[in-house]
């Protein structure tokens, strides 16, 4: 009897350590670094110092979601264009970069939607062209940054209606051309917008704000969806609940109610 009882046991026990092994391997946070693919020419998303360091909201919200599950986020630079095949590269874990959740970037791998934002165009301070729609941009100069769906958006809309485009490498280099008086507007995000407006006040306004909203996204290999994947969405929605993205939303005047 005591045999049985000892086998009994042994195999109770051998299924125990089997089932915690299995719910470990589910999981992503034994993973001690969260590693994102981020192109830091996007402020306030995301955006460099003067030394180099890379800095904004979705850096500040990277680490506060790696940290709901004992994780540490570290940024890797990486050219927008370039972010998804990165990604499904392994290069990194996942893709958090002012990047749009939209049904082409669905079908190369996962997302988990964290804030909505409006698209704008962009143009000098007392809109001299008179720019009140995207038609009224027939033939003026119009910066974009490349690689973005903002491209793709004005490439179409240059076929139908005639106008000059210029693509950078940056949303600030975009951006820069109004300013320097190269370009007559460009199209971004409300976020880009009042970043710029901060740091360049009353040198710029919106010519145009689109009515469809946009939703960032984070991305990761929809083969991590039952690991990763859970705890991205399970950490954002922690992060909305107790109040920290809207903490951050705040700290980079992005409006409240883009967080919620």
């Amino acid at each position: 009897m005591r045999y049985v009882l000892t086998l009994l046991s042994l195999v109770t026990l051998l299924g125990a350590l089997a089932a915690a092994g299995s719910a470990g391997a589910n999981r992503h946070s034994a993973k001690a670094t969260f590693k994102y693919c981020t192109d830091p020419t996007f402020p306030p998303m995301e955006y460099t110092t003067t030394s180099g360091k890379i800095i904004g909201f979705d850096v500040d919200m990277a680490t506060k979601l790696a940290a709901t599950w004992s994780a540490k986020a570290t940024a890797s630079k990486t050219a927008f264009p370039g972010l998804i095949p990165a990604l499904n590269a392994k290069r990194c874990d996942a893709v958090i970069s002012g990047i749009f959740v939209t049904p082409d970037r669905l079908k190369q791998a996962a997302a988990v939607t964290y804030m909505k934002s409006h698209r704008v165009i962009i143009v000098k301070a007392g809109n001299p062209k008179g720019v009140h729609s995207p038609n009224q941009l027939k033939g003026l100069v119009v910066a974009v940054q490349t690689g973005t769906k903002y491209e793709e958006y004005l490439k179409a809309l240059q076929a139908k209606i005639g106008f000059t485009l210029q693509g950078y490498p940056g949303d600030n280099d975009a951006v820069a051309q109004v300013l320097l008086g190269r370009a007559d507007a460009v199209l971004t995000q409300d976020t880009s917008f009042a970043f710029q407006a901060k740091q360049h006040p009353g040198k710029i306004a919106i010519g145009y704000t689109f009515g469809a909203p946009d939703s960032f996204g984070i991305y990761y290999r929809k083969a991590d969806a039952a690991t990763l994947g859970q705890e991205i969405k399970t950490g954002v929605s922690q992060l909305k609940k107790s109040g920290a993205l809207t903490t951050l939303a705040v700290k980079y005047k992005i409006p409240a109610a883009d967080v919620k």
